[in-house]
This record gives C-alpha cells, structure tokens and sequence, in this order.
C-alpha cells in the first residue's frame, strides 16, 4: 500500500499518492499526476515549478499574523485563517504556510511535501527547539499549531494527523482524515 506523499514514474511520467478530499466517499487515497507533458505540475496554484503543490489565497481580515509553519484552512469566503482542532470547520486544514503574512495578504502553503521548519518554538505546542525526528504531528487545539499530544478528552475536538517529523527541522506534510472526539 503506498503512503501519502510517494511518487513513482510510469511510462515517463510522474505520480503522487496523495490522500482522498475530506468530503470524498472512503478513505482511500489516489495516484495523482504529478507533472503534465510540459512538466507543470497540474495541481498547482502556487509559484510553479518541478515539484510545486503550492496554493495561494488571501489571508482572512482580522485574522492573527501567519507564521511560515502554522496549518492554515480556507473559510467560507475562500481566505486562508488559521486552522485549530476544536471544529470540524477549522479543523479542515488546506495546508500549511510558507511564509509569513498579515490579514489582506496573500499567502502561499502547501500540502503533501516535504518542508522546513525553522521556527518550530512558534508553531508547536509547548515551545521545542526542535521537532522529534519519527514523531506524527496533529493539529492543536492552539490556532495554527502543530502538537504531538492531540486533545482527546474534550467532547467535539477533533483529531487530525497532519504530518510526520523527518529531522530536527523537517516536517512531511501529510494532512489526514479527522476523527472527532464524543
């Protein structure tokens, strides 16, 4: 079975196995192109290039400032605010930002890549220097944040893998589907 995030070449051309959307009928994922004829990837919203799954949206007014790190989610009005796990609604993280901007900016984050963090004491839970190499990453009840101890106690929390720790200061971004907490 492969994992979210492999790629392989068939017949000159590249895949990715990236997870099924969160409103899609079961939990399986699909192999995915990866890059058309041209080599432009065709799921790319971002600056382009070779292995770009970038996506660009305007940061929600009155939203906080968003930190290269922090998992974001698009509302209703397609602008990107931070996502935290104490809804179903912010908890439906688009991806995680790339760089740093304020409300009425326009933001770049990604999904299923491979990233570096190098703030992780401003966008994980309890302030480490460094990620856990191995270590899977939820979303936190923390807006934005990324935390190894998910909130499963409190009634209508919701619990959402959204990445494993590669180094110290690499993370791959594998958003999953979320359970809720009753």
């Amino acid at each position: 079975m492969a994992n979210v995030g492999d790629t392989k070449e068939r017949f000159g051309r590249q895949y990715i196995y990236l997870n099924p959307p969160p409103n899609a009928v079961g939990t399986t994922g699909t192999w995915r192109l990866r890059l058309d004829d041209t080599g432009t990837p065709p799921v790319d919203g971002g600056s382009g290039g070779e292995s770009d799954l970038s996506f660009r949206a305007l940061v929600a007014t009155g939203s906080p400032d968003i930190k290269l790190g922090n998992l974001v989610y698009l509302n209703a009005l397609g602008q990107v605010e931070l996502a935290d796990a104490s809804t179903l609604v912010t908890s439906a993280v688009a991806g995680m930002a790339i760089e740093n901007k304020a409300a009425g900016e326009l933001i770049e984050f990604t999904r299923n890549e491979v990233k570096q963090i190098f703030n992780v004491n401003l966008v994980v839970d309890g302030a480490p220097a460094f990620l856990s190499p191995g270590e899977v990453y939820f979303l936190s009840m923390t807006p934005g944040n990324w935390t190894t101890t998910p909130d499963t106690t409190t009634p209508g929390a919701v619990v959402r893998s959204c990445g494993t720790a590669l180094d110290t200061n690499q993370m791959s971004i594998e958003i999953q589907i979320a359970t809720t907490v009753i």
